[in-house]
């Protein structure tokens, strides 16, 4: 072997070991790491789907080897299942309503609350959103779930924990996808303040509610012993106040 081949060979094994070693690897706990991980996963299923990532891609931002990332997942589908239910739970517990609040300012805040955490969490809030219209059904079924809790939640303020009509349940439900589909579209855009969509989202809760109480006497009745006002515009329902102050 000549000498310029040795010298290039060393070179080249020298730099190879200098880049492994500027790999910020860390030693973690078991909970630590593991969580690290799925922020990892979330920022590359947050912008790309899932046949688009790669699990080298995820243990080289994390700085891990391979067999450490399947050390804790078997195998892709399961981290992606594990990251997308993270990121449906940490907006869970983020945007817990406050029960001391009254129902029009508890809705205000449940929805500011909402676009706070997927502003602040991003791609906590896009995996969990892309997950929706994923083809896996495990993962559809953990947004499925994610949207059940929230529409409880909302119809448990509205209704004071009565019996939700059909139509009421329905029109949240549609509220609930409108207003995702809406944020995912605003955080990408970033083009109209935080305040002005929470005003925005606000008022078509209120305006679809309302339509709800108008086409069904059912929902009428079922508002009246839970409501007295919500955000957004004064509408009367036969003629009872039962949105604005």
């Amino acid at each position: 072997m000549s000498n310029r081949v040795a010298t290039l060979l060393m070179t080249m094994t020298a730099k190879s070991k200098s880049a492994r070693a500027a790999l910020p690897r860390r030693r973690l706990g078991v909970d630590a790491r593991r969580e690290q991980l799925l922020a990892v996963g979330m920022k590359f299923f947050s912008t790309q789907t899932y046949d688009e990532v790669w699990i080298e891609q995820i243990a080289e931002a994390a700085g891990v080897s391979r067999g450490l990332l399947y050390h804790y997942f078997p195998n892709k589908r399961d981290f992606y299942v594990a990251v997308t239910r993270a990121a449906v739970e940490e907006a869970g517990e983020l945007t817990e309503p406050d029960p001391t609040l009254s129902p029009s300012d508890r809705l205000q805040a449940g929805i500011d609350a909402f676009l706070r955490y997927a502003e602040e969490h991003s791609q906590g809030f896009l995996t969990a959103y892309r997950g929706s219209v994923a083809g896996d059904v495990e993962v559809r079924a953990i947004v499925e779930r994610a949207r059940q809790r929230q529409t409880a939640r909302i119809l448990a303020t509205v209704t004071g924990e009565g019996e939700a009509p059909p139509l009421l349940r329905q029109a949240i439900r549609g509220w609930i996808a409108l207003a995702q589909n809406m944020t995912a579209e605003w955080l990408q855009q970033q083009e109209v303040d935080r305040a002005v969509m929470t005003e925005m989202l606000a008022r078509t809760l209120a305006s679809v509610i309302a339509a709800a109480a108008q086409a069904d006497p059912d929902v009428a009745s079922a508002l009246a012993a839970g409501v007295t006002a919500l955000p957004g515009e004064r509408v009367r329902v036969r003629g009872t106040p039962i949105i604005g102050s």
